[in-house]
This record gives C-alpha cells, structure tokens and sequence, in this order.
C-alpha cells in the first residue's frame, strides 16, 4: 500500500492588485512581482499570531505528535515539530523550544542502527498491507524536511542565535550525530525517491527541502546538491498556466503543498543562486494559478482536480481533504516576498471559510 503518500501536511507555516488575466486579477502572474528575499526565520515571523498559534500543538509527555500520540507509528507523524520551532521563533518561547527539543528526541529514540527510522503499524491498520521502500523513504524525507527547516530557522532567529549555550540549545545539538545519520540513510535512498516522486512534484519539493535544509545544517555539501536537484525537477514539472503537474493535470490541494514548500525551499537558498530564480519565477506562475481555485466564499474549489476531491485519493484508509492551511500559508508568504498585501486579503478569506 501507499501507506506514507502525502495526505495534506504543515512542517511550518508560509486577490488583487493590477491585473495580468481578466479572469484572474492579481499581477502575480508577472514573475517579478516577488521582488523580495528574505530568510526562512523571517517568512516565520511574518505570519499572524493567531495563524502560528492555531497551527501549534504540544507534544505529549513523552514528546509524541500526530498520529504518534497514539502509539509510535512512524518518524513521518512528528511533521508538526515545525509549528513548535515556527512558535518558539516567533513568540521567543522557551517553553516552545523545549517542546521542540523533546519531539526531536523522541523522533531520534526510534533511529534504527542504519539512520532509518522504525515502523510500526497500528493494528488497525495492519489490513492495509506493509508500506513500500518508497513509502518509507517519503516518509522520512517528510519529517527531515520539517525538522531541517526548523533547525535552519532557529539558527536565523537572532533569539536563538543569541543565547548562551543553555540546557535546551544542547539537547539540541546532542542530537547532531543522529540527524547526520538520518541524512546519511536518506542519501542511499536518492533513486527510490527519483523514482517513486518523479511524477509528484509536491513530494520532489519535500525532498528538496530535506536534503537542503539538512545539508545546511550540518554543512553537508552533499546533501545540499542532492537537495538542488530535487528541486530543479519539481520546477520542471510546471504547466505553461502555471500550476505543477499532479496525476497528469492540476490539482488544487497539492499545487498548495508544492507552493509552501517551494517558498520554504527559495528562502533556505541564497537569493543569487541560478536555481533560485528559476525557482522564484515558478513560484509566483504558480501563486497566481492558486488565487483562480479561490471562491468568493473562501473555499478552494477541487472542480477538476486530479488526486484530491469528493471520492479522490485516501490516506491511511481516509479520504484525502483540501490542503487549505497550505494555500493560507503560501499566500501569507507571498504577500511579504511580493509586498502584495491582496495576497493577505485571500489568506484571510480562506480563514474564514475554514476557521471562523
């Protein structure tokens, strides 16, 4: 089974003024538009209060998230350690960061001899079959992308930077060794990710942002080109109206998830990097393509999608549901690399069809 395919995930959080298509106003569709470059620990803070507080929740006693809270599943379901550090940065919690510091080290107490991490299916579940070596591999990448950004991001945050080497900055640090293993494990799962994600561009993207980020972390150069290209095939997965393929077409729930990651992705790079531009430039192709799913209501329409939609694709037995924290997300994001504040005005529109 597709046991560890993305449903719709957070690792951290990322119309109209002019207008481009009368159908679609919004100048997005101009790739100049993102004339701003700022860090990920920036794009952080840039965010509303109410999103960051919202999206976080604390780990169990044991440092438990997601669906491990019931039982060690899997390291795939610690993804939400990055609402902690997103929270820690924002608010300067240490409460957050020791949160943070204890999700890490309950992911890293399952770290198997070879860097891998184990398995453990609920009984539940057990119907559903083993999940596949690409499965497994996906997952993992998940969770070091969202852990990678997060520990890349702490290191931006002058509050985090700043601090007298503390109890919880070496909880943190004490975990180095492990985390170089998960990336050194993950490096020998390069070609099953190829394979498995090339047509998901979605999943190349939380690929590229878990070498990447890790890479910059630990200062593996390695892992930061294999990052790079993960990222270069996403972007050339990207259709001429601006959203990257999903299932042979478009689809409005994971064209969000790439398009979060992506910004996450263009703010861990350097702002002159080639790539970067590329990249920069499908972003905005892709942001623009996001504001026309957008109804008047706030709801984002699946009309057409491919993979996500009343009676699409499952997960875990489940039906997949609209990404919409994605979408809130990247248009925040792109309302602080555009200086567009009719991005804040969409954000806040899904908000309140979801939320409110």
């Amino acid at each position: 089974m597709r046991m560890f395919r993305a449903g719709w995930v957070v690792i951290a959080w990322v119309a109209s003024a002019g207008a481009c298509r009368n159908e679609a106003p919004t100048a997005v569709c101009n790739p100049d538009v993102l004339v701003t470059h700022v860090s990920y620990a920036e794009l952080l803070t840039s965010l509303p209060a109410r999103v960051v507080e919202g999206l976080t929740k604390a780990p169990t006693a044991e440092g438990a998230l997601g669906r491990n809270r019931e039982g060690y599943f899997h390291v795939r379901f610690q993804m939400d350690i990055g609402y902690l550090a997103a929270y820690a940065i924002a608010f300067k919690s240490d409460a957050a960061l020791a949160h943070f510091a204890l999700a890490a080290e309950y992911a890293f107490q399952h770290q198997l001899p070879n860097g891998d991490f184990a398995l453990a299916i609920p009984q539940a579940l057990e119907n559903l079959g083993a999940p596949t070596e690409g499965d497994l591999a996906s997952g993992t990448a998940f969770f070091l992308s969202a852990l990678g950004s997060s520990l890349v991001a702490l290191q931006q945050s002058g509050w985090f930077h700043d601090r007298v080497p503390d109890e919880l900055t070496q909880r943190i640090a004490h975990l180095r060794p492990g985390f170089q293993q998960a990336v050194d494990h993950l490096k020998t799962k390069k070609d099953v990710l190829l394979a498995y994600d090339a047509l998901a561009p979605n999943r190349l993207l939380f690929d590229a942002v878990a070498f990447y980020a890790m890479g910059s972390y630990l200062g593996d150069q390695d892992a930061q080109r294999i990052g790079l290209d993960f990222a270069e095939r996403a972007v050339a997965q990207q259709h001429p109206d601006g959203y990257f393929i999903e299932g042979g077409g478009f689809d409005s729930s994971y064209n969000g998830v790439a398009l979060r990651l992506g910004f996450v992705q263009l703010a861990l790079m350097p702002a002159d990097d080639a790539l970067a531009q590329k990249l920069q430039q499908a972003l905005a192709r892709a942001v623009h393509w996001q504001t026309t799913r957008v109804l008047s209501s706030g709801e984002i329409s699946a009309e057409g999608n491919t993979r996500v939609y009343p009676g699409g694709e499952d997960f875990l037995g489940e039906e997949k549901q609209m990404a919409w924290v994605e979408t809130l997300i990247s248009f925040y994001f792109a309302s602080v690399l555009s200086e567009q504040s009719s991005f804040v005005e969409l954000a806040e529109r899904i908000e309140t069809h979801y939320v409110r």
